[in-house]
């Protein structure tokens, strides 16, 4: 089975559960479109945290091929982080993300199972000096009209 995210343009919905730093759970929603072109692409997306007064957290990533069909290079600029560097690395049914904030201060991971063409499992975690900022885990499904 070949990955579906980020090797096709589609969008993707998500749903699940995002867990703050004191391990508070909440409810999860949020949307990506990916748009594929040859040598670069983009990944614009939102992930919101469905409380009393729900928080949105977006991102926008550039995503480059590199020498190694096994490792994508992304950049992604976020509002309330700045800009974060990180890497997409390809190992079987999985895609596995590292990044780290230009200041350093804000790094994480985050991990997506393919279950088949049209969704994943992901689950990640984010640091604020090297402390557990937050933690989510979600289903994403690919939208109908994908």
């Amino acid at each position: 089975m070949k990955h579906t995210y980020f090797y096709r343009t589609m969008g993707w919905k998500a749903s699940g559960i995002y867990y703050d730093e004191e391990g508070g759970a909440s409810a999860l929603a949020g949307e990506v479109q990916v748009i594929r072109r040859e040598d670069k692409w983009s990944l614009q997306g939102f992930m919101e945290v469905l409380t009393e007064q729900p928080t949105r957290f977006t991102n926008i990533y550039t995503i480059s091929p590199t020498s190694s069909n096994m490792t994508l290079r992304w950049e992604s600029s976020n509002p309330e982080l700045g800009t974060l560097t990180g890497t997409f690395e390809i190992v079987g049914d999985s895609i596995i993300s590292t990044y780290r904030s230009k200041d350093g201060v804000y790094s994480g991971t985050e991990t997506l199972i393919q279950i088949d063409e049209k969704t994943y499992y992901n689950v990640g975690i984010s640091f604020r000096n090297g402390i557990r900022m937050s933690s989510w885990t979600a289903d994403l499904t690919a939208r109908e009209d994908a």
